[in-house]
Formats: C-alpha cells, sequence, structure tokens
C-alpha cells in the first residue's frame, strides 16, 4: 500500500473507526458506519450503515472524497458520476 493512499480521505476515515471499534463503544445499540473505499483509498460512489440481522442499513451517495450528492437517496445504485 503506496503512502498516498494511507491518507487517502477514505483510508483515513476507515482507520479512525477501527481505532474505535477497539473500545466497546459498539455495543451501545447504535448505527454503526464504516466506510467503503476503493483502491486508492476514496469514498466508493455508495456508503451504507451497517446491516442489522434482516434489515439492511440505509445507503446514500458520495463523491470520491466522501461529500453527499444531495438528492441520490432515491438512485440507491449511485449510478451518476461523481462531481470531482
Amino acid at each position: 500500500m503506496s503512502l498516498r493512499t494511507l491518507f487517502a480521505p477514505c483510508r483515513m476515515h476507515l482507520a479512525a473507526i477501527l481505532q474505535e471499534l477497539k473500545a466497546p463503544l459498539y455495543l451501545n445499540g447504535e448505527d454503526i458506519f464504516i466506510p467503503n473505499c476503493d483502491t486508492k483509498g476514496f469514498y466508493r460512489r455508495k456508503q451504507c450503515l451497517a446491516s442489522r440481522g434482516q434489515k439492511r442499513g440505509q445507503c446514500w451517495c458520495v463523491d470520491k472524497r466522501g461529500r453527499r450528492l444531495e438528492g441520490q437517496d432515491e438512485n440507491p445504485l449511485c449510478l451518476l458520476a461523481n462531481s470531482d
């Protein structure tokens, strides 16, 4: 993994969350969000909260830096091109 990938926005967000998960914080019943990163460490277009049993987590669309794309909530496939 390159140094550039280690410091990409999604990869840094993922590292911070994984560090928090080492503590018992995830036992509080709140929804858990683990970012979906591409191979270069940026965000994939579709992001989702973790599933709970048979219930799928809510999903939304983002650009490669993780900024939510407004008006895309009705499009769970996130087919439109990223704004970057």
